[in-house]
């Protein structure tokens, strides 16, 4: 019915005071008029108390003369009387007299006629008040009066009442429905403030995260799922972020280099050898370009949970002898040769694509970084807790200062190398992606102009 949760806790609230407050509205009205009620059964029987003094013990009371006695008295009008002399022994009246037969019917009400001296009970006829009490007791006779009078419920008490409950309703209504927005807008406001946190976050401040200090419980978890909400999609922003900063960076030289070649090429008609090397170079730089788009895909599109839910029962030992055949093809291009030293029957629990594209990566740095005619070595011991899967070389080496960096995206150790071994600085960022995703530790020593010791330590299932 509404949209606004602010207008809707108004509307509720607007429903259970008119409830409450005509409830409690008629409890006051029928407890004062009880009230009322109570002061006429009070004064019936202050009335019937007076009487007693006044009978005889002889001889039959008139009610007509009594009647008038106590109008007299107690200005009471209306007032009607009936005496009742009631036979003990015969069990029946024996006499009884009434001020006025019209309103006999005001005293057909039973007679308590085993009542002790004093009781008083009383009865609602239609717009009367009728008591009866019995006032004396003689040896074989009980003499009983009943008085009968209106009953003041439209009394100017029961009048001014009613007209100021009509009048204070509305006000008290309208009063408690400003004090109820108060609170609704107080209580409230930690969502306005959210929604303004909310509302300053944009593409350029992606980092911020709405304050869950002060928030309400009620709240504190819809707001740390935002949060959580802001997280991953600042991840997959910044995944984005990354790959067109760095596609456009790296593309940049490649593509400038194939546009000077074509160039060059076309200044003058030139012979087909030469168009040739043109060509391979160009070939070269498109290879070099389709290889680093799809490292960057890898890098950018792949999420931990989703890669982790892949993993399989495998035999590790095949993983490497698979993968060394591959790269042997590769290692033959650059005059270099992959050997396995050592490789122990082992099993584990992981993905295996991933696997071998991490050692891949590896054989495939230790080849291009190494001399011609010589050698890489790759071996997989055991020890208690673990396996230790190490690849050798005896390349150019690390720098102490480079190897800290060599892990970072792009990151060159030997730029000019990479670039002609068609290197783009993302194979080692891929390694450790993937060792991280599989909880695995890496190690790499190195000196230059000696080569480099790679060790990944693999816990045991």
């Amino acid at each position: 019915m509404f949209k606004s949760l602010r207008l809707k806790l108004l509307f509720y609230f607007f429903i259970i005071n008119i409830i409450v407050l005509f409830v409690y509205g008629a409890f006051i009205y029928n407890t004062a008029k009880k009230g009322v009620l109570n002061t006429t059964d009070t004064q019936l029987k202050m009335v019937s108390i007076d009487v007693i003094p006044d009978f005889k013990k002889e001889g039959y009371e008139s009610a007509s003369s009594i009647a008038k006695e106590l109008i007299e008295e107690f200005s009471i009008e209306p007032l009607f009387v009936k005496i009742i002399y009631y036979d003990k022994k015969n069990k029946k009246i024996e006499h009884q007299t009434l001020s006025s037969k019209i309103h006999g019917w005001l005293f057909d009400i039973p007679l308590n006629e085993i009542g002790h001296v004093g009781s008083i009970y009383y009865f609602d006829k239609g717009s009367y008040r009728t008591s009866s009490m019995l006032i004396f007791e003689k040896s074989d006779t009980k003499v009983f009066i009943q008085l009968s009078i209106q009953k003041d419920i439209d009394s100017p008490y029961l009048t001014q009442l009613l007209f100021g409950l009509v009048i204070a309703t509305p006000i008290l209504l309208i009063i408690f429905l400003i004090i109820a927005n108060m609170l609704i807008n107080r209580t409230l406001s930690p969502v306005k403030d959210v929604i303004d946190s909310v509302k300053s976050i944009s593409v350029n401040n992606l980092s911020n995260r709405v304050n869950t200090d002060n928030i309400p419980s009620e709240i504190e978890e819809l707001v740390e799922t935002f949060n959580q909400l802001l997280n991953n999609l600042e991840n997959s922003f910044n995944k984005i972020t990354d790959f067109s900063n760095n596609a456009s960076h790296e593309l940049k030289t490649p593509l400038t280099v194939i546009r000077g070649e074509i160039e060059v090429a076309l200044k003058q008609d030139r012979k087909p050898q030469e168009y040739k090397e043109v060509l391979k170079d160009i070939l070269h730089e498109s290879i070099s370009i389709q290889k680093m788009i799809e490292q960057l895909f890898f890098l950018a599109k792949k999420d931990t949970t989703e890669l982790n839910s892949s993993f399989s029962e495998l035999y590790l030992d095949e993983i490497i002898t698979d993968t060394v055949i591959q790269i042997k093809k590769f290692a033959a291009t650059k005059n270099v040769k992959v050997d396995i030293k050592e490789v122990v029957p082992s099993t584990i629990y992981a993905n295996e694509t991933l696997l071998k594209i991490a050692i891949s990566n590896l054989l495939r740095n230790a080849v291009i970084y190494s001399q011609k005619d010589s050698h890489v070595y790759i071996s997989l011991s055991e020890s208690d807790k673990e396996y230790i899967l190490t690849i050798e070389d005896n390349g150019c080496g690390i720098s102490e200062n480079d190897l800290p960096l060599i892990f970072e995206r792009f990151y060159r150790a030997d730029k000019v190398r990479s670039r002609k071994d068609g290197g783009t600085g993302l194979g080692l960022s891929i390694v450790k992606m993937i060792l991280n995703i599989h909880g695995y530790a890496i190690e790499i020593k190195s000196t230059q102009n000696k080569g480099t010791i790679v060790n990944i330590k693999i816990p045991r299932n």
